[in-house]
């Protein structure tokens, strides 16, 4: 899977040069995520950092295309205790989520009002999710790939002079169910992400 996902991104990368000829819009994006479903049966902070790239192409008046690279971290730390077939143990325990996400994307953008353009879309790709957990001494890690599905809402905003760019959106990354996770068996981590970004066009 991760050769298949490189040689995407080269593919990406390779038709970037095609697709200069038109209108092409780069942004460096904050992700603020809150863990939902079985992220949130793991880690229950409220929110987790990420960052991220986003390019997108101008396709038609009311359309873009691109692709997006995120990377984020849902972690919790706190002291307790585990019971195991050999007995309990107590000590500092960290319970921590690592996405590392690369999507094609897609958007619609209805109508401008101003400087402000709304949109609506998503994503498609897929995301390789490591899930640590540390008791004391003692660590233990799975990972897997997952396929990811992610609606967008959220708006363009521009600058003065009309070449910076600046967005504010929601994002719903939604996975399927994949890997032999911690407890057993596949998970279905998803997440709300709240995404603030800026660049230039």
């Amino acid at each position: 899977m991760k050769r298949q996902l490189l040689m995407v991104l080269a593919a990406v990368l390779a038709g970037a040069r095609t697709l200069a000829a038109q209108d092409f819009m780069s942004l460096t994006t904050l992700e603020l995520s809150t863990p939902v479903g079985d992220t949130k049966n793991y880690t229950s902070v409220g929110i987790g950092p990420g960052l991220g790239w986003e390019g997108r192409w101008v396709m038609r008046q009311h359309t873009s295309a691109g692709v997006s690279l995120t990377i984020g971290q849902l972690s919790e730390r706190e002291n307790g205790t585990m019971e195991l077939p050999s007995g309990a143990v107590t000590g500092d325990m960290l319970r921590q989520l690592v996405s590392q996400q690369i999507l094609a994307t897609g958007y619609y953008y209805p109508s401008r009002f101003g400087k402000v353009r709304f949109y609506a879309g998503g994503g498609l790709g897929a995301a390789s999710i490591d899930q640590d957990f540390n008791l004391g001494l003692q660590q233990l890690s799975r990972s897997a790939w997952h396929l990811v599905v992610a609606p967008e809402i959220g708006a363009e905003l521009r600058g003065g002079d009309g070449y910076m760019v600046g967005i504010v959106s929601l994002r719903f990354n939604a996975s399927n169910a994949a890997g032999n996770y911690l407890g057993g068996g596949a998970r279905r981590f998803q997440n709300l992400t709240l995404r603030l970004g800026i660049g230039e066009e």
